[in-house]
């Protein structure tokens, strides 16, 4: 272990002070002072050393010593795993409570038993003792035969009944029966009544038969009142005045008993249900410990998250206590990207989950380089890569190219380090001589190739001696072993200077050096942290630089022999600064540059309605490769002739690495109290119109300005574009009602002063508006026709604002006759 514990330390000892006194013996990681609630010490710390053999030397040197006064005992820490590990008084009173808890959950559960097997036995003395009372009365016995169902009595029974009786009571009940046939007799037309009163009277307890008889004594005179009634009528009669009436809604006691007999056996089985579900429920989502629910992460994603660690460890470090569980995909240390330093946590990723299952269980809470280190699952890491799908869709060209590019990120090339490209090569020798590169190889001489080879050669000796001087260990080269902070750029052309390698490789951290020949074939670029070195690395390769593509190749480990000088340091330092001002902040004159590419859109949402057009330009005017700010309009139906902001506008900008730097720097400004959202839009420009380059077809010396204020008059474009040459004509296109539309046409004598005046006033304002210049078409001489479809379109969108204002007067329907409009 390379953690240690001291006990019987001073009172007054503080941290400073321990790692002053114990690290005499090694390089220490960790020293933690242990202190109660209020601030105390407990006089015991733990220390931690970066190996193991250091922690074993400051046990055998320190233990048993005195520090002031204070005889110290000095022993290797124990992790939480360990058996030995004695209890904390905390921990015991937990247990203890735990197990408390679980005596009286026992407790609970016998007492419980053993009142279910009173209960048990009392039914069973309850049921002997009426067991004994039947048996002992012959009369409760007849009743209780006769009180069962139908279905359960036997055919025979009631024979054996009659026969046990006496002969009295057999007699009396026989001469009973007669007259009850005889009475029956007369009423053979209802006997499905009798049965029914029959059967309930079979079901009728013996308390009921009482009551009943109890009941039915005072009112025998007015039965007989009724039997003396009834022989002077009718059967049908009688049975006539004896019917009820039941009403539609009425419900008779009959049916509500059976509603009640229904509602408590479909409520009772609605409790049931939801019961069972709840216990289905509880065995279908069992609780997991924590434990398991990390082992259940890690074994999807097979990525473990790594804190606590020391600030100095290195990937490296971490590739051999892992590397032990299994094959390692990545192993990744967070670093900030200001300071170069790491952040205390890591990331590494497995190719197979189990083993970084195995390693969880192993590792995690155990001690490392003198830390405790603490394992948690991590989350997937994302993939931007291309499924097969859109892969599929893409042309094969680009399907080939894509390919080519991750194999390259992935695979190490079959050729040497020191590869050069053959052409460059050549070209290099060729300018070293004075000579061209045809007259170095001569395709009469049959001996080209042996020049070729033998230009290599010098230009590869020129290259080891360069590297040589640099501190560069060429045996390094034959080693399998590659570093992540160190790339070999090769396949470059000829030409291609240190300053653009800089610029290409320090878009992704920080340089530590660069170096490249004067031959200028092959590079060296290492970086200071090893993710950026990686992230450049998988962007970079294969790409296009030139007339060339790049071939990336990781260095090998210890490549350098001394540290970077102060020379190479401060070329590094200029390069990226060089890259930073023309990649943020071009400070180039824009005015001279023409666009003969399409533009790139900027959408901006969230803008204030009072936002105007001249505002947005003024906010984003001093973004580098600005070119023109719109915010989207629309007719204002309320006041007619008037516009209204949509709430929204378009920025664009000459390329699209100048429009993603303008978002990162203006996303989210405030602007009128509105904080601003941008994004790439999806409309591309078909590029600036108002330059010279802009249209390559025929020109003609009539020029159109666009984007005019409707302020604007004949005689402010006049005076204008007067003083670059004469004019043969300037019209100023207006609306029906004399308003102007916006544009105007501008023809000059020759071509040549057309062309001198649009480049004199590009990028010109007009009360305010930027101009937008163009030729007019050559074929297009009636001006008259464009200037009539326009007319056609303006009196359109009249007709929608006035059907606007029709809706909201609410005074009825009205015509609107635009036969009378177009005769204006």
């Amino acid at each position: 272990m390379s953690r240690i514990i001291v006990k019987g330390l001073p009172l007054y000892y503080t941290e400073d002070k321990l790692k002053s006194h114990f690290q005499k013996k090694g390089v220490l990681t960790d020293v933690k002072l242990v202190r109660n609630r209020q601030g105390e010490s407990r006089r015991f710390a733990f220390i931690g050393y970066k190996s193991q053999q250091d922690a074993e030397n400051a046990v055998k040197y320190f233990d048993k010593t005195f520090i002031d006064t204070s005889r110290i005992s000095v022993q290797p820490a124990k992790t939480f795993s360990d058996p030995t590990v004695p209890i904390p008084w905390r921990e015991k009173r937990l247990q203890a409570k735990r197990q408390l808890q679980e005596t009286e959950e026992n407790l609970r559960k016998l007492e419980e038993i053993q009142n279910k097997r009173r209960n048990k036995n009392t039914k069973k003395g309850v049921d002997a003792f009426i067991e004994d009372q039947v048996s002992s009365d012959p009369k409760l016995q007849e009743y209780l035969e006769v009180s069962k169902p139908s279905v359960q009595q036997k055919s025979w029974k009631n024979e054996d009944l009659v026969s046990a009786q006496p002969d009295d009571s057999r007699d009396s009940q026989l001469a009973s029966l007669a007259t009850d046939n005889a009475s029956d007799d007369e009423y053979e037309e209802f006997n499905g009544f009798q049965s029914e009163e029959e059967e309930s009277e079979k079901m009728m307890t013996l308390d009921e038969a009482e009551n009943r008889n109890t009941q039915v004594e005072p009112a025998q005179d007015d039965t007989k009142e009724d039997s003396k009634q009834s022989s002077e009528i009718d059967d049908l009669e009688w049975f006539k005045l004896r019917r009820k009436r039941i009403k539609e809604d009425e419900v008779t006691e009959e049916q509500e008993k059976s509603q009640d007999i229904t509602k408590a056996n479909g409520s009772h089985i609605e409790e049931v249900g939801q019961s069972a579900q709840h216990q289905s429920d509880d065995q279908e989502e069992p609780q997991l410990s924590e434990q398991e629910k990390a082992i259940q992460r890690i074994s999807q994603t097979g990525r473990l998250f790594l804190r606590n660690i020391l600030y100095s460890a290195t990937e490296d470090d971490f590739r051999q206590l892992f590397g032990k569980y299994g094959s390692l995909d990545e192993v990744h240390i967070a670093v900030d990207t200001r300071t170069g330093n790491s952040k205390g946590f890591a990331y590494v990723k497995f190719t197979s989950a189990d083993d970084a299952v195995k390693a969880y269980l192993e590792l995690d809470k155990q001690i490392f380089q003198g830390r405790l280190l603490h394992i948690l699952p991590a989350e997937a890491k994302k993939d931007h890569t291309l499924t097969d799908f859109d892969l599929a869709n893409l042309p094969l060209k680009k399907q080939r190219e894509l390919k080519k590019k991750y194999e390259a990120s992935k695979a190490q090339f079959s050729w040497n380090s020191l590869y050069m490209n053959n052409d460059a090569v050549l070209e290099s020798v060729a300018s070293k001589m004075g000579i061209s590169k045809g007259e170095l190889i001569d395709p009469t001489n049959s001996s080209s190739a042996v020049k070729q080879a033998l230009a290599e050669a010098h230009v590869i000796g020129d290259v080891r001696k360069y590297f040589e001087d640099k501190g560069v260990d060429l045996s390094s080269f034959n080693t399998k072993e590659r570093g992540d902070k160190v790339i070999l750029v090769k396949n470059f052309q000829h030409g291609t200077t240190k300053e653009e390698i800089g610029e290409l490789f320090s878009a992704y951290g920080q340089l530590n050096r660069l170096l490249m020949p004067p031959a200028g074939t092959i590079a060296i670029v290492e970086f200071r942290d090893a993710p950026a070195a990686r992230a450049a690395f998988s962007k970079l390769a294969f790409r296009r630089l030139g007339k060339s593509i790049l071939y990336l190749e990781k260095g090998p480990k210890n490549l350098f022999t001394k540290e970077a000088s102060t020379e190479e340091l401060e070329t590094v330092s200029k390069t990226e600064s060089k890259a930073d001002t023309t990649e943020i902040m071009d400070i180039d004159n824009e005015e001279d540059v023409e666009i003969s590419g399409p533009t790139v859109s900027v959408f901006v949402k969230n803008l204030n309605f009072s936002t105007t057009t001249n505002e947005l330009t003024a906010t984003f005017k001093s973004l580098p490769g600005f070119v023109v700010a719109v915010v989207r309009t629309r007719p204002d139906p309320k006041h007619t002739g008037k516009t209204q902001s949509m709430g929204f506008g378009f920025v664009e900008f000459k390329t699209k690495e100048q429009a993603e730097n303008a978002i990162k720097i203006m996303n989210g400004h405030l602007l009128d109290g509105h904080q601003l959202q941008l994004k790439l839009s999806n409309r591309v420009s078909q590029g600036k119109s108002d330059t010279v380059s802009a249209k390559k077809g025929k020109r003609s010396p009539k020029i159109i300005v666009k984007n005019l204020a409707f302020e604007s008059t004949r005689n402010d474009i006049f005076e204008l574009f007067s003083p670059f040459g004469n004019l043969k004509s300037v019209r100023v296109p207006k609306k029906f009602d004399k308003s102007a539309r916006g544009f105007a046409f501008v023809e000059f004598s020759t071509l040549k002063e057309a062309e001198s005046a649009m480049d004199q006033l590009q990028g010109v304002h007009l009360l305010g508006r930027r101009l937008v210049m163009d030729f007019a078409d050559a074929e297009s001489k009636d001006v008259e026709e464009e200037i009539e479809r326009m007319t056609k379109k303006a009196k359109f969108q009249t007709g929608v604002r006035k059907m606007a204002q029709l809706r909201e007067s609410h005074s009825g329907k009205r015509r609107l006759d635009l036969e009378d409009e177009s005769e204006m």
